[in-house]
């Protein structure tokens, strides 16, 4: 007999995992593409200052942007995946039981500082919106709602991953892995 309350944590899983894969992979993908534009940016500088003898005024702005931009909606990829850098021997030599409280315990306080980031994230750009871009008619709050974003987005891939871990706590004979997390893959 299964236990409603397991009923409920897998189906909401099964809901967040879509959502979050799309989120994540979707936000990388962009990444990628701000780092495509970013280099053709610069590149633009270059022709203008070297050859053209004539530097325009916006370009180091937009990339400097596009850079942070890249690096926060890569953020809810690598922390789902597994991606970002950490230090693992000490984990792996624990027995499974413990390993996975840890694993539990650690995510608790990730959640946790990205709770309090995405929280202060809002006044940062509602401060943002009283400040004009030095070489654009713009003000500095449209380029700061990727933080709001990234830290929304990686609260969610942090529910999710509390609640793969509460799930392998209760069922330790199940994988509730993220399929492939942790793995360098060609192409991604």
């Amino acid at each position: 007999m299964t236990n409603p309350g397991d009923t409920i944590l897998r189906k909401i899983l099964g809901l967040l995992s879509v959502v979050n894969e799309w989120i994540s992979v979707t936000a990388r993908n962009t990444a990628g593409m701000l780092l495509i534009a970013m280099t053709g940016i610069v590149l633009v500088q270059i022709v203008f200052r070297y050859v053209l003898n004539d530097s325009l005024i916006w370009t180091e702005e937009v990339s400097k942007t596009m850079m942070v931009w890249g690096a926060f909606l890569v953020a809810p990829w690598a922390y789902r995946n597994g991606a970002n850098v950490s230090i693992q021997m000490f984990a792996d030599e624990l027995p499974v039981t413990l390993r996975r409280l840890l694993h539990l315990v650690l995510n608790v306080l990730v959640v946790w500082v990205i709770v309090v980031f995405w929280s202060e994230s809002f006044g940062m750009v509602e401060r943002g919106f009283s400040i004009r871009a030095a070489s654009l008619p713009i003000q500095v709050g449209w380029f700061f709602f990727v933080v709001p974003f990234a830290f929304g987005a990686m609260l969610l891939v942090g529910t999710e991953l509390l609640i793969r871990d509460v799930l392998g706590l209760l069922h330790p004979q199940e994988d509730f892995e993220i399929a492939g997390a942790g793995e360098i893959k060609e192409g991604e």
